[in-house]
């Protein structure tokens, strides 16, 4: 996400400082900044520093030595820690996304909350008061909590398997000798696949154009167990991974099911998967394709147990604690 795109100060009204202004002014002014300090309290007033010194860092994130000592605490209440092998002193959120962090955890909640429930970016921005920038940035972060929780999903049992597609951006375009673009599914499509087993969806990227059985086959091998049983639609790049899997092969001709009520099409969990996946992409528009993958792993997020949002957003912060990593501002 590498775009600037700058909005009005959400604290800000017509009469902010000026000099004179009407009672119903004045009404206003201070309406929109005291909604503006409840939707952005102080750190220290939100008893975070209490919640994170109940956790104990596994390592000093400078010598990655799990030998340190208790030392003291910084103005905000947050713990602070001395590390006997390097003499470096750090906290709980010393490497992670927390660090440095300018606005409290519980907004960067509720961002999680609104994101979890699939609302835009810019409505977000809007609903918090935050600059446009302010949220692409922890957007970017919460992709980078996200990348990798993909990694350990096994699908089983009955398996759906099918591919959607998204347009490249109009700059990346490419067309033919008479500069007509090409046409149906062509390298100008990206191509993604999507496999569900009733409980939990795993979503990939495939390439441009049509998948081939390499692609399909290297995309899914980890990720359905051997022996399970394949509904799709007859796409013959499916082949290799149910002839290297092992896979029971159901399949169904997805031009004969055209127009079958959702409640008698037999694809009909998969080709629901596929369109909550253009949903979201479609709340999002203009996003740069670079982000795809964090957006998958986002909708990956989403559609997987657990079911309850808070859940979601304790076993990230959970992560984000316990995985360092951080991304400054400026990167």
């Amino acid at each position: 996400m590498k775009e600037n795109i700058y909005s009005r100060s959400r604290r800000r009204t017509p009469w902010t400082d000026k000099a004179s202004v009407t009672p119903l002014e004045s009404f206003l002014d201070n309406h929109v900044a005291v909604e503006y300090g409840r939707r952005h309290p102080r750190i220290s007033d939100t008893m975070e520093s209490e919640l994170l010194n109940t956790f104990e860092p596994a390592s000093c994130p400078h010598s990655k030595k799990g030998i340190y000592k208790r030392y003291g605490y910084l103005r905000t209440g947050l713990r602070r820690y001395r590390c006997l092998e390097c003499g470096k002193t750090f906290t709980m959120l010393t490497g992670t996304l927390f660090e440095n962090h300018k606005q409290p955890i519980s907004e960067w909640i509720d961002t999680c909350l609104e994101l979890f429930s699939e609302q835009s970016f810019e409505a977000i921005s809007k609903a918090n008061r935050k600059a446009y920038n302010t949220t692409r940035y922890w957007i970017d972060k919460i992709f980078m909590a996200l990348k990798g929780t993909q990694d350990g999903i096994i699908l089983s049992g009955k398996v759906y398997l099918d591919e959607t597609y998204l347009k490249v951006i109009k700059r990346d375009v490419e067309r033919r000798s008479d500069g007509k673009e090409y046409r149906g599914i062509s390298r100008n499509q990206i191509c993604i696949g999507i496999a569900y087993d009733g409980s939990n969806v795993y979503c990939c990227l495939l390439g441009h154009g049509k998948p081939s059985q390499k692609s399909v086959y290297n995309g899914f091998k980890d990720h359905i167990a051997p022996g399970s049983s394949l509904i799709h639609d007859r796409e013959k790049a499916h082949k290799k991974l149910i002839q290297e899997l092992g896979l029971e092969s159901i399949e169904y001709d997805s031009k004969q099911l055209k127009g079958l009520p959702d409640s008698e099409n037999p694809l009909e969990p998969i080709n629901r998967r596929c369109y909550e996946l253009q949903r979201l992409m479609r709340r999002h528009p203009g996003f740069s394709r670079d982000d795809l993958p964090g957006y998958l792993d986002l909708f990956s997020y989403i559609h997987n147990p657990p079911q309850d949002k808070y859940e979601k957003v304790e076993n990230l912060i959970k992560r984000i604690l316990e995985n360092p990593n951080s991304l400054k501002y400026r990167d």
